[in-house]
């Protein structure tokens, strides 16, 4: 069921919740998924703390946060959910699930727990997850797959490759897929094929007048993401950019 908000999008499957509180490329993204008494957060961009609080959502029930890549974008919001969860006294362990070299998101963790050696009432594990790894966590099993996304800023062309991975959440039969960013790699078919949910990034409008180098290695486009939408049984388009008019 996909929402008419352009912002924010919702699903309930029969062992899945989804709620996305926030999704705009180049402001921030975050995916809450909610299975049994599991909980988990997908990426962290600004504003994590006030959207998730202005959708009923409570950061104490989030189990694992799972990070697609290090943009700011998709991880911002990371010292400031951390530094909720420790005024709250959060007693939880806190799992982080990182793409490997993600140093990002591996120098906001290990300067926030520099900051507060002593103080913080919780455990942060910091995984660095392995290529196609997997992890259980609750009744979820979180599977990774790398995807190819690269920076890109104004007047600098296309830059390096980043890791970024996309995720398979699974709970007692039914299955959600987040791509994260990235261009059209051959991975994105394993990802969200048959999954019960494809959450799909579609940062352009169109592909028309896009380079193929921006679309294989930055970001997709509607009329690119929405083939592979149909792949799964329903999907939402996420992240997307500036639009005309």
């Amino acid at each position: 069921m996909q929402s008419n908000q352009l912002h924010s999008h919702s699903w309930r499957g029969d062992k899945l919740r989804v709620e996305i509180p926030y999704t705009r490329a180049g402001v921030a993204q975050h995916v809450v998924i909610s299975g049994g008494q599991t909980c988990i957060l997908i990426d962290a961009g600004d504003g994590v703390l006030r959207d998730l609080l202005a959708g009923d959502l409570s950061p104490q029930d989030i189990d694992a946060v799972f990070f697609t890549h290090g943009h700011y974008d998709h991880m911002g919001g990371l010292h400031t959910l951390l530094g909720f969860m420790r005024m709250i006294g959060r007693t939880e362990p806190l799992l982080l699930g990182v793409p490997p070299r993600c140093t990002e998101v591996l120098a906001a963790a290990r300067t926030f727990m520099e900051c507060y050696p002593e103080s913080i009432p919780f455990q942060i594990e910091v995984n660095e997850l392995p290529p196609s790894g997997q992890v259980n966590i609750g009744e979820m099993e979180v599977t990774s797959y790398p995807v190819v996304h690269c920076g890109s800023i104004v007047g600098a062309e296309v830059l390096d490759p980043i890791p970024a991975v996309g995720y398979r959440i699974g709970c007692g039969g039914e299955t959600v897929a987040v791509t994260g960013d990235t261009g059209m790699c051959p991975q994105l078919e394993d990802i969200v094929r048959d999954a019960d949910l494809a959450v799909i990034e579609a940062t352009y409008e169109s592909s028309e007048g896009r380079s193929r180098e921006l679309l294989e290695k930055v970001h997709l486009s509607e009329d690119l993401a929405r083939p592979l939408g149909d792949l799964a049984k329903e999907y939402i388009l996420v992240h997307k950019g500036r639009r005309r008019g």
